[in-house]
């Protein structure tokens, strides 16, 4: 195969990993998340969590339905360098979470904006997350005090297969 190709594809393929990462991570999706990383071996330090990649997938899953009504994450640019069945990559990212009201009813929305740097590996034929350090470069929280949009009728996100995404895609959502 002509090298620029597989190069598209790799990185292609390492993209599709991150998009899914971040969407198993929004719809609190513990098995999808852990199927991002290479297993056991891999290691993700997001500050709050630093685990294996299993154990910080079922960690951070738990904290997501805990404390937030709704999470999302916007991919930004990549670098990628691929080296045969290893990569690199840093990936830029907003994230924004709604947080749960606490004990005074109050809701607030964290905003934060970093890059995922991160090793990966190919198994078995798809890239894996080997690991992960979630840089933070700023960050902002807000308290809520008024959600025009959440009286246009938009469809509500959900995080089961109710989703409009999930029902889409055929997601099946393994949420608890």
């Amino acid at each position: 195969m002509d090298l620029r190709l597989q190069e598209m594809l790799d990185h292609h393929e390492i993209r599709q990993v991150l998009a899914t990462y971040c969407h198993a991570c929004d719809r609190a999706d513990e098995i999808l998340m852990t199927d991002c990383y290479s297993g056991a071996d891999s290691f993700d330090d997001h500050g709050l969590v630093r685990a294996a990649g299993p154990e910080y997938a079922r960690q951070m899953t738990d904290l997501v339905r805990l404390r937030t009504d709704a999470v999302s994450h916007i991919l930004g640019q990549s670098l990628i360098k691929v080296n045969g069945d290893k990569a690199v990559s840093e990936t830029f990212f907003l994230g924004l979470m709604r947080l749960k009201p606490d004990e005074d009813g109050v809701s607030r929305l964290n905003q934060l904006a970093g890059r995922f740097v991160d090793e990966l590996v190919r198994v078995d034929g798809a890239w894996k997350i080997r690991r992960r350090t979630c840089v933070r470069d700023t960050s902002l929280t807000l308290r809520v005090e008024e959600d025009m949009q959440a009286t246009y009728g938009l469809a509500a996100g959900t995080r089961n297969a109710s989703d409009p995404g999930a029902t889409l895609l055929k997601l099946a959502h393994h949420t608890g």
